[in-house]
């Protein structure tokens, strides 16, 4: 099993780190998680066609995560991709995915009409919301997903990967939690997200000193995720979707090394790690 961050940047646009995504990898499967800005660049970039892409997982909702699916959607067809779309996602993911192919109807209406490709399979999305915990399987690869706390996200996840008796957990967007810290119990990799505290300072009327600790506040912290690593006992950290996407790197992994005991990974867009 394969883990490809796609995307390890947030809502701030950072040509280093692009829009949240990642991609799980097996010998048969491959499964996307999330579709934040850049995502079909990335996927190019790692040799990956997204008409190959077995099933797309959302974490949750936030435009940060979902903005490029139509953009997926699209470039997959335009790459011959020739069977549907397994989409799986928290309850309102229907609603989006229907309202987002209804703003493009009339543009994919006449792609269709004047390419005359041979099949329109990409567009049949296949939708299925999430429980409040529940699995799937795939070939050789078994998800897991539950529930974490993004409040207030109403419904945020997110998962665990096995295979081989190997198993990846991603925290998705959420401060520390039970529920996270349960299902990543054991970890091989314990792939999470970051808020670094200090590195983010008031500048104006936008950036206020609510709006940083509302910000801060429904993430983990640089000085709780090395805690929430210690806790699930994972093999590896490696800290991703980094709020900001400019930091001192150095000084995060000794934040977190002094919590963790150990030195976490720090994420780059199109790092590989096999587990």
């Amino acid at each position: 099993m394969k883990l490809t961050l796609l995307g390890t940047g947030c809502p701030s646009v950072d040509h280093k780190r692009y829009g949240a995504a990642n991609l799980v990898t097996t010998k048969n499967k491959k499964i996307l998680i999330d579709c934040g800005s850049g995502v079909t660049q990335r996927l190019k970039k790692a040799n990956i066609s997204s008409a190959d892409i077995d099933a797309l997982f959302f974490t949750h909702l936030h435009s940060d995560h979902v903005v490029d699916f139509y953009q997926l959607v699209i470039s997959s067809w335009h790459s011959y991709r020739t069977k549907p779309w397994k989409i799986y996602g928290p309850k309102g993911t229907k609603k989006f995915v229907k309202k987002i192919m209804d703003a493009w109807k009339d543009e994919r209406r006449q792609r269709i009409k004047y390419e005359a490709r041979s099949s329109i399979k990409a567009f049949d999305l296949k939708v299925t919301e999430f429980n409040s915990k529940g699995s799937y399987s795939f070939g050789d690869l078994k998800i897991q997903y539950f529930e974490v706390d993004h409040k207030p996200v109403k419904y945020a996840y997110g998962f665990s990967f096995i295979n081989n008796s190997k198993k990846l957990t991603i925290s998705g967007d959420t401060k520390p939690c039970e529920n996270l810290m349960k299902y990543a119990q054991n970890s091989d990799v314990l792939l999470h997200e970051v808020f670094i505290v200090g590195e983010i300072k008031e500048t104006n009327k936008m950036r206020t000193k609510k709006t940083l600790h509302n910000v801060q506040n429904y993430h983990t912290t640089s000085t709780q995720v090395g805690k929430v690593a210690l806790i699930t006992q994972c093999k590896k950290l490696v800290l991703t979707h980094f709020v900001p996407t400019r930091f001192n790197k150095s000084k995060l992994i000794n934040i977190v090394k002094k919590d963790y005991g150990k030195a976490p990974i720090i994420g780059e867009d199109l790092l590989t790690i096999k587990i």
